[in-house]
């Protein structure tokens, strides 16, 4: 994995390369193997780059003539069917230089141009430009799992794989107005797709392509979640989903590196641990867990069990060279900061941390590529909203039944009444609008459709930004087979009724489908193990932390977040340790702790960014 950026002034030439160098260098932790620039009239590139395939002839940016004509990319991701394309490409007549999966990018978009993409299996963002048009074409994958951002002003285009690139121009300004406050507390840490928390810089969808001439950007999307017709059995959706899952990891241990693989003794991981250690005999595998937490986790609804026990299992089961990282809640607190950072942004406050940490010590052990179980509970049914009535009934977004909580934290009359819970619904329904279902389907189905869609296109994303961020910023490339679109294109249409299985007690089986496809390879407690979350850290001195490090910013009057935040409602939470909040800021992910830490990364990120408070 890598980083890129770039900009185009609209008259000027750039006759110097400190711009872009200082953007490019924000970046390095992306791509700590080499940082380099191209420069051509008003057009700046620069890319970090983050050796895994090719390692010595995979530079960028990277350069091609073909006809004259100069064609350059900078690319953050991986392909997945290199070889395929690679032999195609060939077979028309062309030739490569090296090995690596960036000249194949480059190669399809030279002879399919915007098309390309519909031939990539793989997470990718590049840009590409086409010197003799003068066109920057850019190119996001479907799901999003690889970042881009970019910002258009009047004199000024910009983009980059984060928002620190950006916010590097001297044209862009970090400005947090109305609408990105609504965002900020009445969504973060999630936020509406293409948006972000900054006035004027935008995301770019996942599954969309866009070219950039005469100072115009036209977007365009290429591909999405579509509803069609499938009348497969569930022993066919079965043995389909064995065999997509199976190929999807494998295609992703291709790498001139090592491996590892995450391990939560959790369904997802354990699967992809057992697929990596058929495929590579010395397989390494890593959990996490906190100081501690042995003594200190609390069961819950969500969280039954520890994931320590199953880890064990599987540690066992499959014979890896198994690593615990075992996480000192004191530094987990002090990672705040850094965390926010990584992110740009405030994120799921001490989940991020951790992951962080994580991902930190493992690129500390040697590897460079992890292999990660996210994106599999999205599509698979694996979250209570899925089943769980008063979940699905919300009319809202499932995983953040905190309205009144969000209504509560913002500062009183700063927006018009219930202009932010119009804004939420809103930007609910636009992303509905999008989903389409069957003549057939009842209503079960419909809503189960809908919520799907929502949980990929909103949920999900939160989830892959927090993991695509902590290991980028640790130099840390995490696969996520799950996220192979083939699979999401598969299981989206199988029937809801198919996709959630029901116990002998007349429970529901989250995942029933995954569960079946690899029940005969994985010790059967773990196969039917409830679903549970990412860990966090019971710790009483955790949380002490932060109601100590929350009361100091409310002393602080000089600081940003008192003009946007309710002091007195934060002050009556804190003084009885939040016994008074019936909602959760984010689900189980974010209880009272992470709702602390959360508004403690909002004031950091104030500070440290220096945002203008426009509203």
């Amino acid at each position: 994995m890598c980083g890129f950026c770039g900009y185009v002034n609209k008259t000027e030439k750039i006759y110097n390369d400190k711009c872009i160098k200082k953007m490019n260098s924000s970046l390095k932790f992306r791509g700590p193997n080499s940082q380099n620039i191209y420069i051509d009239q008003n057009t700046a590139i620069g890319h970090s780059r983050l050796s895994i395939i090719d390692v010595t002839n995979g530079t960028q940016p990277m350069i091609k003539n073909i006809d004259n004509n100069e064609f350059v990319i900078v690319y953050n991701g991986e392909l997945y069917n290199t070889n395929e394309l690679r032999d195609n490409l060939i077979s028309k007549g062309y030739t490569f230089e090296t090995k690596c999966d960036t000249e194949v990018i480059l190669t399809s978009y030279i002879e399919y141009k915007d098309k390309c993409v519909n031939y990539l299996n793989g997470i990718f963002a590049f840009a590409i430009y086409n010197k003799m048009k003068n066109n920057i074409f850019l190119a996001r994958d479907r799901l999003g799992i690889k970042p881009l951002f970019y910002s258009i002003t009047n004199n000024t285009f910009v983009f980059a794989s984060e928002l620190k690139a950006i916010l590097e121009h001297p044209d862009i300004n970090p400005i947090l107005d109305k609408y990105g406050l609504m965002e900020l507390i009445g969504l973060g840490p999630a936020h509406t797709p293409g948006k972000t928390y900054f006035k004027n810089i935008n995301e770019m969808l996942p599954g969309y392509i866009a070219n950039f001439s005469n100072f115009t950007l036209n977007e365009e999307k290429y591909w999405d979640l579509v509803t069609k017709e499938c009348n497969d059995t569930e022993k066919e959706a079965i043995s389909k989903i064995h065999d997509l899952v199976v190929d999807a990891t494998k295609r992703q241990l291709i790498s001139d590196v090592g491996i590892c693989s995450m391990l939560s003794g959790g369904l997802d991981s354990s699967i992809l641990a057992k697929i990596a250690k058929d495929n590579i005999d010395d397989l390494t595998t890593f959990s996490i867990d906190y100081v501690g937490n042995e003594n200190n986790f609390v069961s819950n609804d969500y969280q039954i069990s520890k994931d320590s026990d199953y880890v064990k299992i599987m540690a066992k089961f499959l014979n890896t060279k198994h690593k615990n990282i075992i996480v000192d809640n004191s530094i987990l607190f002090n990672i705040l900061n850094e965390s926010m950072i990584a992110r740009d942004v405030p994120g799921m406050a001490d989940i991020d941390s951790s992951m962080y940490i994580f991902c930190n010590k493992i690129n500390e052990n040697g590897f460079k590529v992890c292999l990660s179980g996210e994106c599999s509970d999205e599509i698979f049914g694996g979250y209570p909203w899925y089943y769980k009535e008063h979940l699905i009934s919300h009319n809202g977004f499932p995983w953040a039944l905190s309205e009144n909580l969000r209504d509560s934290l913002l500062k009183k009359d700063i927006l018009n009444k219930n202009e932010m819970r119009e804004y939420v619904e809103n930007a609910r329904q636009n992303t509905l609008k999008n989903v389409t279902h069957l003549e057939k389907n009842d209503e079960y189905e419909k809503r189960f459709r809908n919520t799907n869609y929502l949980t990929i296109k909103w949920f999900m994303n939160t989830l892959v930004e927090r993991t695509d961020r902590m290991s980028m910023a640790n130099s840390l490339e995490v696969r996520v087979p799950f996220a192979d679109h083939r699979i999401f294109e598969y299981v989206y249409n199988l029937p809801a009724r198919m996709k959630l299985g029901i116990s002998s007690d007349n429970i529901p089986i989250e995942k029933y489908l995954l569960r079946k496809a690899f029940e005969n390879e994985l010790p059967k407690e773990v196969v039917y193990r409830k679903k549970s979350p990412f860990p966090k850290t019971y710790d009483p001195n955790y949380l002490k932390a932060v109601e100590i490090a929350t009361h100091k910013i409310l002393e602080n009057k000089n600081l940003k977040i008192h003009k946007i935040i309710n002091v007195d409602f934060v002050k009556d939470m804190l003084n009885i340790h939040g016994e008074n909040l019936t909602e959760n800021l984010f689900g189980q992910l974010m209880t009272y702790p992470q709702t602390l830490a959360y508004l403690i990364q909002i004031s950091n990120w104030l500070e440290s960014y220096n945002i203008e408070i426009e509203i």
